[in-house]
């Protein structure tokens, strides 16, 4: 049994003062909010292109439309890209703040026990790098 077509809806709708049903399995006011959008940009543009050949506007609807989701998948690749790059200074970041771990340890256990406190301390680098790696990864989980 195919239990997707069994929970498909009939949804009446007009598009360019032609009416249609089409089959859903979304969300109803969904599809009719989407067949209202083409409606209104179909008689948008035949009343620019001062045509009512319905072909005609159908076709230029659809360029427009394709023009649009280029549009956005190139914005898409743009902030996948963004998003490879704060990876990629996110993991230099982890990798320095564990040289300079490691190089506060080395430094420490060379030490020697009665000395005061080192002349060099690593500490506030470390602490300023790790609150840097944050807003790298706070930046990257923000949706843009």
């Amino acid at each position: 049994m195919d239990t997707g077509a069994s929970q498909k809806r009939a949804v009446r709708v007009t598009i360019f003062k032609q009416a249609y049903t089409v089959r859903t399995t979304g969300d109803v006011a969904d599809t009719e909010a989407l067949a209202a959008g083409v409606d209104e940009l179909m008689n948008r543009i035949a009343d620019r292109t001062k045509t009512e050949d319905a072909s005609r506007v159908a076709v230029l609807t659809a360029l427009h439309l394709a023009d649009k989701l280029r549009s956005i998948e190139r914005r898409a690749a743009d902030l996948e890209e963004r998003v490879r790059s704060f990876k990629l200074r996110g993991e230099q970041a982890e990798r320095r703040v564990e040289e300079l771990r490691e190089q506060a340890h080395d430094k420490e256990e060379r030490q020697p026990a009665t000395a005061a406190t080192p002349t060099t301390d690593l500490r506030p680098r470390l602490v300023a790098l790790e609150e840097r790696l944050a807003g790298l990864i706070e930046d990257h989980d923000q949706p843009s």
